[in-house]
């Protein structure tokens, strides 16, 4: 699936800005995706920081919580915490943490711990993941705790037929474009870049269909993924066969294993194996969904060449402007849908969305020839985003490829 078919699948579909893009790739090394955190007194939690531990000398009136960042490379945000809480042998309920961060990254994030000690997270030793900055707190970090994320992003493997200066000079057209605003996508991370499946198993979950959502998230096959674990998808879909593909799943598809071992024990309840995912994975499915919709609309309003200021995340309580409405219609998805019966969990109630978002402190950084690439060149940038909005629909509008 090339980069075109994935936006069409997640309803990505316009550019505002005119200016011809620079192309190019990124992510080709993690380390060309830095996003540093950025907490709700604008504090930035870079990457780079020494560690350093809280030093207190009465600990009896410490608070129930443990602060620290976060810092990993190339780590999905759920399975590193998965991992760090079965090294401390607790749920990872106890674990919270203020947004979810790219995976094909270098990220720093803040986390907290419900009644962990310094000294236990202080002995975790996971590759490629840091725990710093240790505090104690009376309060849960929970999602949405941040102001935004400052980005430091280099685009690779440019064509050599434009200039090292045109590159620049577009990257400068283009942000100039898009001063007032770029388009608010949900980027692919709301998706999945690998298995861009999530809005489709949202979906199913909302028709009611729970054992068509179950099979797509443990069967589709895409592109990108490992051969054992295409081979394994593959093959449950055309077997049904749970048992045999305990066996065949690769080990660190954690999740995908929990539902057929669940499956295995209970024939048929595939209300139930959606229920063994963590809540916070779940909820993303029908979230996911709300941003596909969210999608479509917005670009239909960009190639239909008229402004608009928001546009709903549908609901149970959020009802659908006329645009979303006709989405909807096609989908076959009513307003109603989003009380999912049986999983009440994931009912959303739903929000509106702002549709163009200011960026912040957008600056060039270094641009050159590509260390990597023989004959191209490449560009580094560094910019801020508010919470929930995705780095990667910026950079879509610059690199137009």
């Amino acid at each position: 699936m090339n980069q075109k078919q994935l936006e069409a699948l997640i309803g990505m579909d316009a550019y505002k800005s005119k200016t011809a893009g620079i192309g190019g790739v990124i992510k080709q090394l993690p380390d060309d995706f830095i996003v540093e955190e950025i907490t709700p007194d604008k504090k930035v939690l870079e990457v780079e920081l020494a560690s350093a531990v809280e030093e207190r000398t009465d600990y009896s009136h410490r608070g129930e919580f443990t602060h620290c960042v976060l810092r990993k490379y190339n780590w999905d945000n759920m399975r590193a915490v998965k991992e760090i809480s079965k090294r401390l042998g607790l749920s990872s309920k106890r674990i919270g943490f203020a947004g979810t961060k790219d995976k094909r990254a270098v990220t720093a994030q803040q986390i907290s711990f419900y009644n962990v000690p310094v000294e236990d997270l202080m002995k975790i030793n996971i590759k490629d993941i840091t725990l710093r900055d240790f505090r104690y707190a009376d309060d849960k970090i929970d999602l949405g705790d941040l102001w935004g994320n400052r980005f430091t992003i280099t685009v690779r493997n440019i064509e050599s037929g434009i200039s090292q200066s045109e590159v620049e000079d577009r990257v400068k057209r283009i942000s100039g474009e898009l001063k007032y605003g770029f388009p608010n996508f949900f980027g692919e991370q709301r998706f999945g870049s690998v298995r861009p499946i999530t809005h489709l198993v949202g979906k199913e979950i909302l028709k009611g269909d729970f054992e068509r959502a179950v099979m797509i998230y443990l069967s589709d096959v895409y592109e990108g993924e490992s051969s054992e674990s295409a081979e394994a998808r593959k093959k449950l879909a055309e077997t049904r066969d749970f048992k045999d593909a305990l066996k065949n799943f690769p080990r660190n598809l954690g999740y995908e294993l929990s539902m057929i071992n669940y499956l295995v024990e209970h024939e048929g309840d595939y209300t139930g194996a959606l229920k063994v995912l963590p809540k916070t994975l779940s909820m993303m499915f029908v979230h996911a969904y709300q941003g596909f919709i969210f999608n479509r609309a917005l670009s239909k309003c960009i190639n239909g060449g008229f402004y608009v200021e928001r546009l709903p995340l549908v609901g149970y309580l959020t009802a659908p402007d006329e645009l979303s409405a006709g989405i909807l219609e096609v989908e076959g998805i009513t307003q109603e849908n989003f009380r999912v019966n049986y999983l009440n969990s994931l009912s959303s109630k739903g929000e509106v969305r702002d549709c163009f978002i200011p960026v912040h402190d957008f600056s060039t950084i270094e641009a050159g020839a590509d260390e990597l690439n023989t004959g191209k060149n490449k560009i580094t940038i560094r910019f801020s985003l508010n919470k929930g909005c995705y780095a990667t629909s910026l950079i879509r509008e610059l690199m137009k490829n």
